[in-house]
């Protein structure tokens, strides 16, 4: 196609080159007959007659016609045998074909040529013969066709080393992709580096294999965190069922057990619970929810709930609402997220202890801040403490699941929010940048 498209062009530019050269040298030549025909016409008979003998005198190379007849045709003065057939005397130059007086051949000469009457009603023809014209149209013909037949194998040359190298580079990333399906999910496909459409295409793949290989490696991670956190709690509700049936001494030491295999099994089912609002909130459903909403309020409200839960652990919470802010979003969701990471603060924050909720403008949108006088997050587990299940050495003895934090990280993304965890330790905050009003995600 590329060679059919540059041969076309080709075509059309070696036309327009044949056609211009012809045009500018029968303009030249027109020009010359016109100019010579006014001239002529202007002089009386005898200077004509004089004139038109003059100029086919100083006609060595004989490609000059002159002719001066009477109104009934008859020769007067001049080389033409007669007015040469189907040239019009309305004063244009024509093309036509001319027989000279006396000619060394009879063959006609190909001419430009102009009749014009004069006013006595005599008839001047000025003519030139154009086989020059003719041989050099020739010329430029077999030029152009001599130079249209490389250049099309050049195109065709280029068009085919091109496809070649891009269809052999079409194979091998092929082969790598056959090869990924296969099993090899650590393999990439190859690019040129000349950053030209393919090799974009082959990076953005690149960036969904690296992300399905992560998503893949973090499912296998849930699966083994799964079967751990659940493990546990079923051994021990197992064990407990089993111990009562064969050693019950009492109907209270039954209930007792019943009541602890019921928490666990709550626990497992929070568990569970957990891990279907994360799967509801990631699949972007809940979009349709979304509205205007006040951070104000919501962090008012968010303050009132956890006040009477903070002042019976024995904690301050303080609650500074610096700026009203408007965003648009799942109110219940991302109340849902504050509760989570509140909660967290203040199972981590020891009696005596403060949490500080926070509502400020930051440079991208509103920021929501929760800070606490914990022990912290080391800065080598400030990544780790978003994936599902992971667990700190420093949290293993407080109650939970490991999963309010991928809660959070996972009604952040649905909004196109930030969640970043700043400080050093010891003390722990949280800030969740939230998008303004105009549907902008923070960078």
């Amino acid at each position: 196609m590329l060679s059919a498209a540059f041969s076309v062009l080709t075509l059309v530019l070696f036309f327009f080159i044949y056609w211009q050269t012809a045009i500018y040298e029968t303009n030249r030549i027109d020009a010359i007959l016109n100019s010579e025909a006014a001239a002529l016409a202007g002089e009386p008979q005898p200077d004509l007659v004089r004139a038109v003998g003059m100029r086919l005198s100083i006609d060595l190379h004989r490609i000059t016609f002159a002719a001066l007849f009477t109104p009934q045709g008859t020769l007067i003065a001049g080389n033409l045998q007669q007015k040469p057939a189907g040239l019009p005397s309305d004063g244009q130059v024509h093309s036509v074909d001319a027989n000279r007086l006396n000619p060394t051949s009879s063959d006609l000469e190909p001419a430009r040529a102009i009749a014009r009457v004069l006013p006595n009603g005599d008839l001047l023809v000025i003519g030139r013969n154009i086989d020059e014209l003719v041989e050099l149209r020739g010329l430029v013909q077999r030029a152009l066709i001599l130079g249209l037949v490389p250049a099309i194998l050049l195109s065709l040359v280029t068009s085919i080393v091109l496809s070649t190298r891009t269809l052999n580079h079409i194979k091998v990333i092929h082969q790598a992709l056959q090869r990924i399906i296969k099993g090899h999910v650590r393999e990439r496909l190859p690019t040129r580096g000349t950053r030209d459409d393919l090799d974009l295409l082959v990076y953005a793949v690149n960036d969904m294999l690296d992300e399905i290989s992560m998503l893949m490696d973090e499912l296998r991670g849930i699966g083994d965190n799964i079967a751990h956190d659940l493990r546990m709690p079923l051994t021990r509700v197992r064990a407990r069922l089993e111990r009562s049936r064969s050693q019950v001494v009492s109907t209270s030491a039954l209930e007792q057990t019943v009541d602890l295999a019921i928490t666990d099994l709550d626990q497992i089912s929070a568990t569970i619970t957990a891990i279907l609002r994360i799967g509801e909130i990631e699949s972007a459903n809940r979009q349709a929810a979304f509205t205007r909403i006040d951070l104000g309020e919501l962090v008012t409200e968010l303050a009132e709930l956890f006040q009477p839960i903070a002042e019976a652990a024995g904690i301050t919470l303080q609650a500074r609402i610096r700026e009203e802010g408007a965003v648009v979003g799942d109110p219940d969701l991302l109340m849902e997220a504050f509760v989570n990471l509140v909660d967290n603060a203040l199972k981590f924050t020891p009696s005596g202890g403060t949490v500080f909720l926070t509502l400020y403008q930051g440079a991208h949108g509103p920021v929501v801040r929760v800070a606490d006088t914990g022990p912290g997050i080391p800065l080598d587990e400030r990544e780790a403490v978003m994936k599902r299940f992971y667990r700190s050495d420093k949290s293993r003895h407080v109650a939970g699941s490991g999963l309010g934090l991928s809660l959070v990280l996972a009604v952040v993304r649905l909004h196109g929010y930030a969640l970043t965890i700043v400080g050093d330790p010891p003390g722990c905050v949280f800030e969740m940048t939230c998008a303004s009003d105009s549907g902008r995600a923070p960078p």
